[in-house]
């Protein structure tokens, strides 16, 4: 949910609503359908079920429910506390929300249901630095501009991208040996992109990527000694020492295949003239690090060190579900690498009676220890798919114009303060 009204506010709307008869949707574990608000005795709320029906909300159940007022939509959650003949006695909300902005109303920790993913090649074994984050390799690389006729062709149409625009590029891999030095053991160990706009300036202090693609000022801070605060950084060290052989600006893009970075690639700006690598050559260079990742394995570079049969998957708590994506929560050991914003994996919902299988991509991801939660959006599900988690999660038939399956509905009254 999106803002919290003022308690004056929700008083008012929800008094108001009450005395206009207003309908409201209500949304439980096992109901959802239409209702409308009754005053309150004890401190108890009142809930009328409108219609004819034999289905109503459990003792103690939670339920969310929402209602329009003046264009614009306002829910909020509340406990059914007892029954008063054909009254729900619910508490009175605590806090009214507005401005909604989901597409479809999440249901909480939906009964009869299971998840299961599965992360592509996670069990490989190869002799490569882990990095913090796991990512997966896009086959949408395939469709890039960049020439995937053979592995020379690859790097000639990178380096003809970014001709004019730097003076340096080589590209190194940790098949090898070990990453050396302070710049590689940043990039291996985050598998994010070094940035040096400027080595007369310090790094970034923000990351303009949401998902988290570039090593800031606060994550370099982090390989430092403690006190460098009083002997000075060994990475301020390390641009003066590029300062001084002439170089203006550098990108240190690791080539990241799902847990391992596999080596980088280096893009440097030297000479007479100052000039800055900028954002643009970052997109650039990583679009080319995750294509030349895709372009190995279908080579088969990592074939060699393959390992068995696919593990069973990992199970995940839900903790909401909508038909178009979830979010989900799993110990942090469940996994030895977290899954990066972005990434897309298999993923099974094992509904009471039936099995749907598709992809789903990280959106989002937040750590509550010990829990990491990630909101996953479902991409490529069939139409019948859809139909049906639709119905199993409302508990109703499914029509495109249901209004008891979306938050935000066009306004009905014009009543308003």
């Amino acid at each position: 949910m999106s803002g919290e009204v003022t308690a004056v506010e929700k008083d008012f709307l929800i008094k108001t609503t009450i005395e206009q008869n207003k309908v409201v949707r209500i949304h439980g574990l096992g109901f959802s359908g239409p209702g409308t608000l009754v005053p309150a005795q004890e401190d108890l709320l009142g809930l009328v079920i409108s219609g004819n029906t034999e289905s109503k909300p459990s003792l103690f159940e939670h339920l969310t429910i929402y209602f329009d007022f003046s264009n614009t939509t306002y829910a909020f959650d509340t406990v059914v506390r007892k029954f008063d003949k054909n009254i729900i006695r619910i508490e009175n909300p605590k806090k009214l929300s507005k401005s909604l902005k989901r597409k479809y109303v999440r249901v909480k920790a939906p009964r009869d249901v299971r998840v299961l993913f599965h992360l592509a090649n996670e069990d490989i074994k190869l002799d490569y630095p882990v990095c913090d984050e796991y990512s997966s390799i896009s086959e949408a690389a395939a469709t890039t501009d960049f020439n995937l006729s053979s592995l020379n062709a690859l790097v000639a149409s990178f380096q003809k991208k970014i001709s004019g625009q730097a003076t340096e590029n080589t590209i190194t891999m940790f098949r090898t040996r070990k990453p050396m030095g302070l710049e590689e053991e940043m990039i291996a160990k985050t598998g994010r992109i070094l940035y040096i706009p400027s080595t007369s300036s310090p790094l970034p202090k923000h990351d303009p990527y949401p998902e988290g693609r570039i090593i800031t000022e606060s994550i370099e801070e982090s390989f430092e000694d403690p006190d460098f605060f009083i002997n000075g950084t060994k990475f301020e060290k390390d641009l003066n020492n590029k300062k001084e052989r002439g170089i203006h600006s550098e990108i240190w893009c690791p080539i990241v295949y799902y847990q391992y970075v596999i080596g980088y690639i280096y893009v440097a700006n030297s000479g007479k003239e100052p000039a800055s690598l900028d954002i643009d050559m970052v997109d650039t260079t990583l679009e080319f690090s995750r294509v030349l990742a895709y372009f190995l394995e279908t080579k088969g570079y990592f074939k060699t060190n393959e390992t068995g049969p696919r593990p069973q998957g990992h199970g995940a708590k839900i903790l909401d579900m909508t038909p178009d994506g979830m979010l989900m929560a799993l110990p942090e050991k469940e996994i030895r690498t977290p899954i990066k914003e972005g990434t897309n994996f298999s993923v099974q919902l094992l509904l009471k009676n039936k099995h749907i299988t598709c992809t789903g991509k990280v959106m989002r991801r937040y750590t509550q220890p010990p829990l990491v939660c990630y909101g996953i959006s479902f991409i490529n599900l069939k139409p019948e798919d859809i139909i049906d988690l639709h119905e199993f999660l409302y508990h109703r038939p499914y029509t495109e114009s249901d209004e008891f399956s979306h938050e935000i509905l066009p306004a009905k009254d014009s009543f308003g303060f």
